[in-house]
């Protein structure tokens, strides 16, 4: 099978001349939002004015148009971006709401709010999701795209209420306290982690990362609405860590064996169809239904009902382990859904010291000075790139999108709690993963055990041990571990280093 991706354009590296231009004129309007100094593009006065009504238009056209925004309704809009917006064919109903989503967001707020949603991601790529998923209309991308960063930041406060607080707090809090609104909510996205009815394990043919969901474990009186969106959020922010570029999107694999009626819950559903359509757009590869039962056929109904059709397109059903096969291979595949890989999720609970770094405003605030340095040299290149794209620099706009990407690695652990993934050394330091590491040699192991004995041996002091426990230094028992750790030694290459697995 094919990559999904391989014949389809509109991605970074697979644009059209037309795709080309529909990204800068995105960047442009995005930049004017907060910089009121970027010009509109060239022939926009004459594009705005032959937009104006024509005389010879139709009597009942003329009825049914709204009426033009008054300047009170366009005064947060500058005047470059209302212009540009004008060009690219902005109807009155949207510049009403690109006038409402400023006076959320003022320019200053929407540069840093950008900034902060971007995380790892190449920008190119996170605008392009939204391009793509309002078929290249800029103004409706646009809207599509500030009112995604004024729920993340304004409404659902994603990054401090779900980023920031993580699974160590909803663990700790589940357990302290008297009874109240706030355990209940703890006490229930603890639950999602525990019961494992939700986990990312693994990748399927095309190296997109696997989320395995239970249904049949969802109880929907276990849990408050609140603690189990949270939830959802928190697995969507999770995927995102796990989309090492060029991937760009995540599998969604239902398991439906043993699924009742008694775990349906529609609002739910309901809320991650929202969330992919609305906030995270093109951030779905492939929605998989296993197993199947006759029940689900109705239920099936009413989401698809809920569904964009580009987001339904999406959704498969695999009724044995060949239909799986055919996005996920064998060996990739949990023994409990008929595939080769013994693996089985168990929830490792936070340490007392892994969060330590979120208490470090000090570094935090450095390494965001400098994510903001490199924001405005990006900004100001893509500012050259769009008036010319041909343009060429020694540092170029790739490289600084680099080393943005660097940066929130450098900045990750201050901002966000270490989730299950960091515990198990799936997500790595550097922004890398590895669901499938390579065994380590057998040389290193003997080694590790050896220099774990030594360490032990040494944190007890030799007053403490009795006389009669303390080996003598020519003993069997210690010639044998000093052959054995020379034999390793000479033995064991200068690199021993496995090369990484591809995530």
């Amino acid at each position: 099978m094919a990559a999904p991706t391989e014949p389809q354009s509109g991605y970074v590296g697979k644009l059209t001349a037309t795709e080309g231009q529909k990204l800068r004129e995105f960047w442009r309007i995005l930049i004017q939002s907060w910089d009121a100094s970027i010009p509109v593009p060239k022939g926009a006065s004459a594009k705005v004015n032959s937009s104006a009504p024509k005389g010879h238009r139709r009597f009942f056209s003329l009825l049914r148009a709204p009426a033009p925004p008054t300047p009170e309704e366009t005064s947060a809009i500058p005047p470059n971006l209302l212009a540009t917006l004008k060009l690219w064919d902005a109807g009155p109903a949207e510049i009403k709401t690109i006038q409402s989503l400023l006076l959320k967001f003022p320019g200053v707020r929407l540069r840093f709010a950008f900034l902060a949603a971007l995380k790892q991601n190449n920008p190119d790529a996170l605008l392009l999701r939204f391009l793509r998923a309002e078929k290249w209309n800029l103004p409706k991308a646009w809207i599509k795209f500030v009112a995604s960063l004024n729920w993340r930041i304004n409404e659902y406060k994603v990054d401090k209420e779900v980023i920031l607080k993580g699974e160590a707090y909803a663990v700790e809090k589940s357990r302290v306290g008297r009874d109240s609104p706030e355990k209940k909510d703890a006490q229930g996205f603890a639950l999602q982690l525990t019961s494992g009815k939700a986990h990312f394990h693994g990748c399927d043919r095309w190296n997109r990362p696997v989320c395995i969901i239970r249904a049949r474990y969802h109880d929907p009186n276990a849990q408050s609405s609140k603690a189990l969106n949270d939830f959802i959020v928190y697995c969507i922010e999770t995927a995102r860590l796990l989309q090492v570029s060029p991937v760009e999107s995540y599998v969604m694999l239902v398991d439906l064996t043993s699924f009742t009626i008694a775990n349906w819950e529609l609002p739910a559903a309901k809320f991650v169809i929202d969330s992919f359509q609305a906030n995270y757009p093109e951030s779905l590869g492939a929605m998989l239904f296993y197993n199947a039962p006759w029940v689900f056929s109705g239920m099936w109904k009413i989401i698809q009902g809920l569904m964009d059709p580009v987001v339904a397109a999406k959704v498969h059903f695999a009724n044995d382990i060949q239909d799986l096969e055919k996005f996920i291979p064998r060996d990739r595949i949990l023994t409990e859904l008929g595939g080769d890989e013994d693996w089985e999720y168990e929830y490792i609970e936070p340490t007392l010291a892994e969060n330590e770094k979120l208490n470090d405003k000090s570094a935090r605030d450095v390494i965001l000075a400098e994510r903001e340095q490199l924001g405005d040299e990006l900004f100001s290149l893509t500012t050259k790139w769009i008036a010319n794209p041909e343009f060429k620099s020694p540092h170029t706009r790739d490289d600084v999108i680099e080393e943005l990407s660097r940066n929130y690695w450098d900045l990750d652990p201050y901002v966000r709690a270490r989730t299950i993934l960091d515990r198990t050394g799936i997500i790595k330091g550097d922004g890398s993963v590895d669901f499938y590491p390579a065994p380590r040699p057998e040389s290193e192991i003997v080694e590790s055990e050896i220099a774990e004995s030594e360490v032990l041996e040494s944190e007890i002091p030799e007053s403490e041990i009795p006389e009669s426990e303390i080996p003598d230094s020519k003993s069997p028992e210690i010639e044998e571990v000093v052959n054995e750790k020379q034999k390793v030694e000479s033995d064991t290459p200068t690199e021993t280093h496995a090369p990484p697995v591809a995530a």
